[in-house]
């Protein structure tokens, strides 16, 4: 497990990816060195920041998301999400952060999941056109999580977060 952790943190520095913000109320998301998701360490692709994981029933295929840097620039400026399935913001402790969705383009769909992949919450998020972040809503979590997962508007299936079996 903690070579899957160091590769992880070696692959997602050597990514670029985009996404939506996280917020802790503070300004953007503090920064953590954070590790694979444990019920998702074995769904990470070699070599990409991405994962294949499984919600209830249904497999996707999702970036990862785990630095402070990822999280905070998240799907910004996204026209799609392309091949992905959405966006797995990862920590290596429970947070409270607040998302919002400024320039982001597409609605979306977030879940908020404990660190035992264990659904905490869901809600729809629109795109915010204001010029500046503090007039664009925030969405909270019900409770404190480790991951959140951030799909096409209703397209969130039901479920625990866990690995896809190969």
């Amino acid at each position: 497990m903690d070579g899957i952790r160091a590769w992880c943190a070696t692959a997602a520095l050597a990514c670029v990816l985009v996404a939506c913000g996280a917020d802790n109320g503070e300004g953007i998301e503090a920064a953590s060195t954070t590790r694979p998701p444990e019920p998702v360490a074995s769904a990470l692709v070699a070599g990409e920041a991405q994962a294949r994981v499984r919600i209830g029933d249904d497999c996707l295929d999702v970036l990862v998301a785990d630095t402070a840097e990822e999280r905070a620039i998240g799907l910004s400026e996204k026209d799609s999400l392309g091949r992905f399935a959405g966006m797995l913001f990862v920590w290596d402790t429970d947070v409270d952060s607040a998302f919002y969705m400024y320039r982001t383009r597409i609605p979306l769909t977030i879940g908020w999941y404990g660190p035992d992949g264990d659904p905490i919450g869901r809600t729809d998020m629109e795109p915010c056109p204001e010029p500046v972040p503090e007039d664009c809503p925030e969405y909270r979590p019900p409770g404190r999580y480790r991951y959140a997962l951030e799909v096409g508007s209703g397209a969130l299936p039901g479920g625990a977060l866990a690995a896809c079996p190969t």
